[in-house]
Parts: structure tokens; C-alpha cells; sequence
């Protein structure tokens, strides 16, 4: 489990999201993921207060905080598929999906519950 933090860029033009990076790891926070799409910045930390707070004194506005699944997957093809395709059947609604560090993919959904219960069932 973890938290995603996401904010809109000022300005979508080169350096927008050298500078998030950089007030983050200024304060100490380690990024864990992050994704960057039209100006919305996604981001997962293993402290989220540490980076919200960081954030915010930065001078950026969290858009949306979310709870998400943080998921370790082998490294190898179809990986990803197969974890998409059990959320698919239990009719999980994705919101977004992204790479994280160790090879784990961070996936926002509609149904925290029903999404955890889908991945804890493909283990028996």
C-alpha cells in the first residue's frame, strides 16, 4: 500500500519537474515513483506527509492524494498483464498506472477494496 500525491505543473516547459525532484530530495525525501503526463505530476514517497509537506512549501498545491497499490512484480514480459488482466475481471476501474523503483508498479483505482481482494485471490 501507499499513497500517491498528485499536482498540476505551474507550466508545463522544461525544468517544471527537475524542480519538483529537486524540492523533494532537498527535504530529504526519498521518491519512490514518479510519472509525468501533460503537466500532472504523480508521486510516490515512503514518507507521503515528509513530501506533501514538502511540496507545499515549495509552492505547489496538491491536486489529489490517493491510497494505491503498490505492487512487486518480476521483471519479465507479460508481468504486467497478467496483474491488469485479474483487475480487469473483478471490473476494477483504473485510474492510473505507473512505474515504481524494485521493478513494482503503483496502480490507482475506483475500488481500493475490491482491486486488493482481486491480487490477494490470484495468490491461492
Amino acid at each position: 500500500m501507499g499513497r500517491d500525491l498528485a499536482l498540476r505543473l505551474a507550466a508545463d516547459r522544461p525544468g517544471e519537474l527537475a524542480r519538483v525532484a529537486q524540492t523533494l530530495s532537498s527535504s530529504g525525501v526519498n521518491i519512490e515513483g514518479i510519472a509525468e503526463i501533460e503537466g500532472v505530476v504523480h508521486v510516490l514517497a515512503r514518507d507521503p506527509g515528509a513530501a506533501r509537506a514538502a511540496l507545499r512549501a515549495g509552492g505547489y498545491t496538491i491536486d489529489g492524494e490517493l491510497e494505491v497499490l503498490v505492487v512487486p512484480m518480476t521483471d519479465r514480459p507479460g508481468e504486467l498483464s497478467m496483474i491488469m488482466q485479474r483487475l480487469a475481471d473483478a471490473s476494477v476501474n483504473l485510474r492510473f498506472v505507473y512505474l515504481a523503483t524494485d521493478t513494482r508498479v503503483v496502480i490507482g483505482v475506483d475500488d481500493i477494496t475490491r482491486a486488493r481482494a482481486a491480487l490477494d485471490s490470484s495468490k491461492n
